[in-house]
Order: structure tokens, then sequence, then C-alpha cells
């Protein structure tokens, strides 16, 4: 055993350097001994401990280890790793495993256990199988959260993240000077749409459960009969972030292409309902199956998409029977997909039922669908999903109708216009759950600032915690000189919430 443990007293750059070859070389032995070995087998076991060994002093100076490549180079939690001849070849013999692979490296979280390890091991020692996103795919729905590939490295802009963007609040750091981004496609938000919002750059969570998502929903995988405890694997994360109190920031998206929406929607979606079940007293339990059924309550669509041509408002009347129509095809292929249990029970209900309640209305004649039989009452997960539901479709940006709605604007719309819609207790969890001023939502200061929205206060949703990002001028702060207000001060309140026009007219930060 030859774990790096350097002295204290060295500076903290210093010690993750000597840390860094340990670690490269700890990582190619698995990957070397995973070449004749199964994961189980003894051998690979041993070399197993020797990581988790190697990573103890990376520890001991972060709450993760990441280590990447980018421009020739090895980096550990941002700090570059010195190359020497005698170290030349591992260092590019882990590049070149990376590029196989196609990832730029890989992020391994404080408590990893050896069992995280050996479920990430299982899909990396088969880079014909799972390469890039496909990689990151698999290990999120095989529930390795503590181990991940990073599947793009790059340096940090002078700046600093966007304070117009709720990531840089509720996303974490990836290091001083190396970044590492877990995004299908490996593209960040521009400018205009990290200032608008509509990008899904949310938490990390939410970025593997939009995977997770992906690979749960795909047509090919529902008519395998893929099994609820993968789609519970996937709703996992959000059920954690819900019981840490973290704030509902929606992945925002202006997708054209329909798989894209169907995913980041279910997420959104599942998103809410479980905050929203969190604050009406749900046990974990009842989360699981509350975040499962809204994961899947819009599965239906995909049975009718193909033929439905026009958007929303052009529909005619045989693509308004199909659309509506989705509900009844979603609890269908539930019941054909799965093996039937009262979970699956629920989430079928919840698939049925989640325009069900909907009462008739003189605008545009929506109403709810489907006709269902006098005496019928809808189940209370498939009214908690319905209400997210509302809330998350006003803010995507779908139709004409839907196009530029605010995270205030929804919620208003839900209290509002549809709040017939909706049982007051729902109503009230939702308030709670998002606060008056829901996350992301930009607002205008008593004292003529201009705030980014982080989350709700629960001692009070009319002040909620802010990042201020303009000055009462107008100019913008940079990342490290908005100042974070938590809560807003007695002495300082909302006045208004900014409209989506005013949104791509305030000026960027670096």
């Amino acid at each position: 055993m030859s774990g790096v443990n350097p002295p204290t007293a060295r500076p903290a750059d210093d010690r993750l350097r000597a840390c860094g070859l340990d670690l490269v070389m700890r990582f190619l032995a698995l990957v070397r001994v995973g070449r004749s070995y199964q994961v189980e087998n003894q051998v690979f076991q041993q070399q197993l401990l020797g990581l988790l060994e190697a990573l103890r002093p990376v520890f001991a100076e972060a709450d993760e280890a990441l280590l990447v490549s980018l421009d020739d180079d090895l980096y550990l939690n941002g700090v570059r790793l010195p190359v020497k001849t005698s170290t030349l070849r591992f260092h590019q013999a882990l590049m070149q495993e990376l590029a196989r692979r196609r990832i730029a490296g890989v992020r391994i979280l404080a408590g990893v256990e050896a069992s995280d390890l050996e479920r990430f091991f299982r899909f990396f020692l088969q880079p014909d199988a799972y390469a890039g996103p496909a990689l990151l795919e698999a290990c999120a729905a095989g529930g390795t959260r503590r181990v991940l590939p990073a599947i793009y490295a790059s340096t940090q802009a002078e700046g600093g993240p966007d304070p117009l963007d709720p990531a840089s609040y509720t996303g974490e750091p990836l290091g001083a000077n190396a970044t590492a981004g877990v995004d299908g496609d490996g593209v960040g938000p521009t400018g205009a749409e990290a200032a608008r919002g509509v990008r899904p750059v949310a938490r990390k969570d939410y970025s593997l459960a939009v995977l997770g998502a992906r690979s749960l929903l795909a047509t090919t995988a529902l008519q395998a009969g893929a099994p609820l405890s993968r789609a519970k694997r996937v709703v996992q994360p959000l059920i954690d972030g819900a019981f840490a109190g973290e704030p509902v920031v929606l992945g925002l998206a202006t997708l054209s292409h329909h798989d894209e929406y169907t995913y980041a929607h279910a997420v959104n979606v599942c998103m809410v309902a479980v905050t929203i079940g969190h604050r009406l007293g749900l046990g974990r339990r009842a989360l699981a199956d509350l975040g499962v059924a809204a994961l899947l309550h819009d599965v239906g669509k995909a049975a009718v998409y193909d033929r439905i041509h026009h958007p929303l408002e052009e529909f005619d009347e045989e693509e308004r029977r199909l659309a509506e129509n989705h509900a009844l095809e979603g609890a269908k292929l539930i019941a054909r997909s799965t093996a039937l249990s009262a979970s699956t029970l629920r989430c079928m209900r919840a698939a049925l039922e989640h325009h069900a309640g909907r009462v008739p209305r003189s605008d545009a004649g929506v109403r709810g669908f489907p006709a269902l039989p006098a005496g019928w009452r809808t189940s209370r997960l498939s009214e908690i999903v319905a209400i997210a539901d509302a809330y998350v479709s006003l803010q995507m940006h779908r139709s004409e109708r839907g196009r530029g709605v605010t995270p205030y604007e929804a919620l208003g719309m839900v209290l509002g216009p549809l709040a017939g819609d909706f049982d007051p207790a729902l109503r009230w969890a939702l308030v709670h759950s998002v606060g008056f001023y829901p996350p992301g939502q930009l607002v205008e200061l008593s004292d003529g600032r201009t705030a980014l929205v982080l989350a709700p206060d629960p001692a009070d949703p009319a002040r909620p915690h802010v990042r201020v990002v303009l000055d009462e001028c107008g100019v913008p702060f940079s990342a490290r000189e908005g100042r974070e207000l938590r809560p807003l001060p007695a002495t300082v309140s909302v006045t208004r919430a900014l409209t989506a026009a005013e949104y791509p007219a305030l000026p960027l930060a670096a």
C-alpha cells in the first residue's frame, strides 16, 4: 500500500498534486486488472480498496475528487498535475482511456464506498457498449450517484458564473480552474439563454434525472417492460432534495425536439410534485410512488405524437381527440410495461386522471379529459401531479399560449384563473414549495436594485432568499460582487416581479 498522505503544512495545491499521481496509478491499475477479472473477483476488489485509500487525502481537502483531462493535461479538483519523465506514460495512458470512452474525466464524491465504485466500473470497463452520454446515462440509471463520468471539461470563464443563471446558485463548484459538466450534449447556455433561464442548467441531480428519464421513457424501454424500480432510482435524488429543502429551480427549455422536451417536462413535474408532497407531509415511500407517477404521467403522448402536426392553438378536431387520448394511452402503456402492483396502479391512475379533474371553462374550450364515470373520485397523487403539471407546463415554451411566462406569472395563473381546477390545500402547498416569488424569478427591490430569487424563505413566502444582480442604476454586479440576502431583511421588500419581456433587455455580466 503506497497511499500518499502529505504533511498538512504544505499548500493545498501542492498536497493535491502529491495525491494526484497515486490516484492516477490506482485508477489505471483497476482498468488493467478489470481486463482480466470480473469486478466481483478478489483481485479486482483488492485494487478497489487501493483506490479508496488513494482518495482519502483528496477528501481531506475537498468533498469531491474531480479528475479530468483538458488540453493534454490532467487536473485534480482544478489543480494541474505536473508531468515528469517517469510519470508521462501514466498520464498518457489515463487520457487514452478517457478518450476511448468519449468523456473528460471522472467525478467521485466524498462518502463513496467500494460498492459505488464497483457499480461504476461495471459500465466503465465496457467502452464499446458505454461511452459518452451513454456511459453517464447507464451510471445514473444504475444508481451510481457518488461516482460519475464528466462528459466535458473547460476552463472557467473570466468573471465567474453568470449571476443571472440559477445554476450558479444551485450547482456545485467543480474546481478553481477546471470545470466539468454532465449535460448530454456538452453544450452550456448562451448569454441570452442564461439571462432568460430557458436552458436546462439546473442542479446536478436535475441533470442526472433527465438522463435517467431519457433511458426510462424511451419507447423501446417502455415496450421492453422497464420495472418501476428503475424509475424510483431516477426520482430518489429529487426526493432527497425535497427533504434537504433544496429550491425548486425548473430546468426550462425552448427545445423543439419532442423527446428532449418530454424528458425535461417529466423531470420538472416530478420535482415540483415531490416537493408539494413533502410539504403535505408524505413519507419517503409515498413520495417515491408520487415521483414515479409524476415521471410517467405523460408516457401516453408517445402513442399519439406522430399523428399530431399542428401546435395546440391550431388543433383540428382529430388532433384534439388524439391529444386528449394520451391520458388513456398512458395508463394502458404502464399496465403493459410493468408487473401489476399497488405502485403500478397509482401510476396508471396519475396517467389517466392528471387532466380529468379540470373543470369546463369558456376560454378556448378547456375541459377535463378523459370523461370519467359519474361519482369517480381522482386520487390525491393524481391531483398533486395535476397541479405540478399545470405550473410547469405554463413555463415550458411549446406553444404561443405559454411562451414567455415567468415563474411568478405561472404561479399567478394557478392561483388565479386556474384556481378552480385544484384543491385549496394543493394550492397552499405549491405556494409554500416555491414561495410568492419562485426561484429563477427576477424581481425589483424597494431600494431600486434587481435581484434573482434563489429560494423561498419557509418562515415568510413573501421574503425570499435572493442574489442582487443589478444595482439601483441598472449596472450589473459580477458573480463575486453580487450580494446574497438570505432572506430579504426587514428594511427591503420586493416591489414587483419582472416580466419575461424585460429579461432579455437586462445587461449581462461577463
